[in-house]
């Protein structure tokens, strides 16, 4: 899915706000960009991944040329979406246009964005999360879609695109992951109306369901038991950690299983999931999750990171004990306060 991209002189645009028909101005940027580079963020979910590859058979049927890339591989249970080994670290080349899927913040792009090559090259930035930034050129944040996915189908929809079977899989993939299944608060009607949509172009709900929850490598049911046999109970904190030694041990490569805190989530003695993961290059991957009502995506911003308030996480550069302690600390503070206001 990467196109070869002639020399050309780059897009050049005014810098737009957010505003509710951000929408139209994406479908507008995308129709006069010729070569097009489309980013989700590091340790990437199913939206990211979802919407990166729905995306990326849209530009396709449009003859863009394009490029997608994230930092990070792509996680195991999305390996079975069309194109997905087409997705590129650290993309080369020249692009008129950056298209920014489900991340909060710049940072988060990791090795993907560099900014060096593509400084002055305009980004849109398209997100469904509380806490973004509004890092773009034009910034459409949309907190009340539930999934990144759903904004891209919106978007499909401006740019006059015909649903296709891929497409639709990649993206109900998407949906389906970042609201567990139909399960989360934020599963609305309109989702609800997104997914039938999805579904009646060729996506089947029953593979998707296989592939994300019910699917899992080995190495990864290895390494859950491994964590588990560590959890600890912090107040109404539950959490674990997974050093590089133990994703070796297990033979692991992917670094991404949002599952795992998840399953900790779900403990009755317990507010708030949280696993802590040793990446290869020293920096510390934090995933949290919360029960309704309890907001976690403050602490996330406090830590340079963001998300939902029931689903968030950072990347800290320090040590696990370090993030460790400096995690626990902040959700303490945190659920203090929240209770107290209760």
């Amino acid at each position: 899915m990467k196109a070869h991209r002639a020399e050309r002189a780059p897009l050049r645009v005014k810098p737009l706000g957010l505003s509710g028909s951000a929408n139209f101005t994406v479908a507008q940027l995308i129709g006069q960009a010729e070569s097009i580079l489309v980013i989700c963020h590091i340790m990437p979910d199913g939206d990211a991944i979802g919407s990166l590859l729905g995306l990326g058979w849209v530009l396709h049927k449009l003859g863009k040329e394009y490029t997608l890339a994230c930092a990070d591989p792509v996680p195991d249970p999305f390996a079975y979406l069309p194109a997905s080994q087409a997705i590129v670290a650290r993309p080369e080349g020249e692009y008129d246009l950056v298209i920014s899927l489900d991340c909060s913040d710049l940072k988060r792009l990791g090795v993907a964005y560099d900014q060096d090559s593509l400084r002055g090259v305009p980004i849109i930035n398209i997100d469904h999360h509380i806490t973004n930034v509004g890092f773009g050129s034009v910034n459409w944040v949309d907190p009340s879609s539930a999934a990144t996915a759903q904004m891209v189908l919106t978007l499909i929809e401006r740019l006059e695109v015909p649903l296709d079977p891929i497409m639709a899989t990649c993206l109900l993939n998407g949906i389906v992951t970042d609201t567990r299944g139909f399960r989360t608060s934020n599963t609305t009607p309109a989702v609800m109306e997104a997914a039938t949509r999805l579904m009646t172009a060729g996506a089947s709900l029953p593979e998707i369901t296989e592939h994300v929850f019910n699917r899992r490598p080995l190495a990864v049911v290895r390494l859950w038991g491994r964590a588990l046999s560590v959890v600890q109970l912090d107040g109404r904190i539950i959490w674990t950690e997974i050093s590089q030694a133990m994703k070796h041990e297990c033979g692991l490569s992917s670094d991404s299983d949002d599952g795992l805190v998840s399953f900790l989530s779900s403990a009755c003695e317990a507010d708030v999931g949280v696993v802590l993961t040793e990446k290869d290059d020293g920096t510390t991957d934090v995933s949290m999750r919360s029960i309704p009502g309890i907001d976690i995506s403050s602490v996330a911003m406090r830590l340079g990171g963001g998300g939902h308030p029931q689903a968030a996480g950072c990347n800290l550069n320090s040590s696990l004990a370090e993030a460790r302690e400096r995690v626990l600390d902040e959700l303490r503070h945190s659920l203090l306060e929240q209770t107290a206001h209760c």
